[in-house]
């Protein structure tokens, strides 16, 4: 079974191979996917229609959860021992719904408060460690933003296409595939070619939102005016670095890339901005609410131990689309220990290390240059 889901669904008893128990950290960790998980889920889908005003009655939930939870069991029997792509988008988002229930929560973000995490039973660590960091996970929402895209040629509404972090006063950091995402995904810029450079499309208009959350409408807002670096296709630091000058309001305080090449991170947590999404399915409400782009904070662990000069980190904390960009955070200093560029529901989120952004040859001296802390 691969790592993450054996993490929250050996039983109670089971043992990893150095011997110790796996459970995850959650108090509901372990065993297969049973009626306690169905409670938990229906609870969720509850409130989630009761905020956003959709008519939901409790033998519906339940039934949508029982479906849930029916979905996840099949899901992780065909783990067994098999590899991820024999899932199918109903079981896998299954997966990361029951996980939710089982200590790792996506809060919404209003204003300076969060979602209240006491409604999730199994959240309870969570809970004391958002009370205890509160002040620093704020800090860190403020200097996170939603990266919102507006077509000056053909019109519409601004939408969200990842996230993004300020490192400096002028400067912040996201994936270069959020720059130039897959194929079918919209190209925000054009490359210098034979340069790590890139111009911005005239046709379009980039805005960093750091207020974009579940709260009221309210500056500070950024102007995207460069791609001063965005990685080469084939390079393992999936990350672009953009000017930016204030829009409205007074910029936020930016936070710290680590320089440590060792910290002591275990739990950790990530703030991002979920794409928008139309005809959610259930198994996505219960973990994210209605993907609307806006604020979200999500907790985790670090799934494999921290290895001295390692590219990148994998983690568990509950993420989506949009999320690309976002910084992972760890709880003992505040500062920016990875930079999130890949989910996966099975095999775990996949985040490059901060000394490999300093270390690259190409940005590290723009960081130094723009003397980013």
């Amino acid at each position: 079974m691969t790592s993450r889901i054996g993490r929250f669904f050996v039983p109670p008893s089971g043992r990893g191979a150095d011997g110790m128990l796996e459970r995850a950290g959650g108090e509901n960790a372990g065993g297969m996917p049973g009626p306690a998980d169905a409670d938990l889920i229906a609870e969720r889908l509850l409130r989630e229609a009761g905020q956003t005003g959709r008519s939901l009655a409790r033998p519906e939930a339940q039934g949508l959860a029982d479906r849930i939870v029916s979905d996840a069991t099949r899901a992780v029997l065909a783990l067994d021992g098999a590899p991820d792509w024999r899932l199918d988008a109903s079981q896998t988002a299954a997966l990361e719904a029951v996980i939710h229930t089982r200590g790792r929560p996506a809060l919404r973000v209003f204003d300076t408060v969060f979602e209240d995490i006491r409604s999730d039973p199994h959240s309870s660590l969570w809970a004391t460690v958002l009370t205890i960091h509160e002040q620093r996970l704020r800090a860190t929402c403020n200097a996170t933003a939603a990266l919102r895209v507006q077509d000056t040629l053909l019109g519409g509404e601004p939408f969200v296409q990842g996230t993004a972090i300020l490192l400096a006063p002028g400067l912040a950091l996201t994936n270069r595939h959020v720059i130039f995402p897959p194929v079918g995904g919209l190209a925000l810029a054009r490359r210098f070619p034979g340069t790590t450079r890139a111009a911005l499309k005239s046709s379009l208009t980039l805005t960093l939102d750091f207020a974009h959350d579940a709260g009221t409408p309210r500056p500070p807002k950024m102007r995207v005016t460069g791609v001063v670096f965005v990685a080469e296709t084939a390079d393992p630091v999936d990350a672009a670095l953009l000017t930016v000058e204030p829009l409205e309001g007074t910029p936020p305080v930016h936070i710290a890339l680590s320089a440590l090449a060792d910290p002591a991170l275990d739990r950790l947590y990530i703030v991002g901005h979920p794409g928008h999404m139309f005809n959610v399915p259930d198994d996505v409400q219960t973990v994210f609410g209605t993907p609307d782009g806006r604020k979200r904070l999500s907790f985790g662990e670090l799934m494999v131990p921290w290895e001295s000069g390692a590219a990148e980190i994998v983690h568990d904390a509950s993420t989506i689309g949009g999320y690309s960009g976002a910084a992972v955070m760890g709880f003992g200093d505040g500062e920016v220990h990875a930079l999130h560029y890949w989910g996966d529901p099975t095999y775990g989120n996949r985040a490059v290390v901060a000394a490999r952004i300093r270390a690259h040859p190409m940005l590290g001296p723009l960081l130094v240059a723009a003397r980013a802390p």
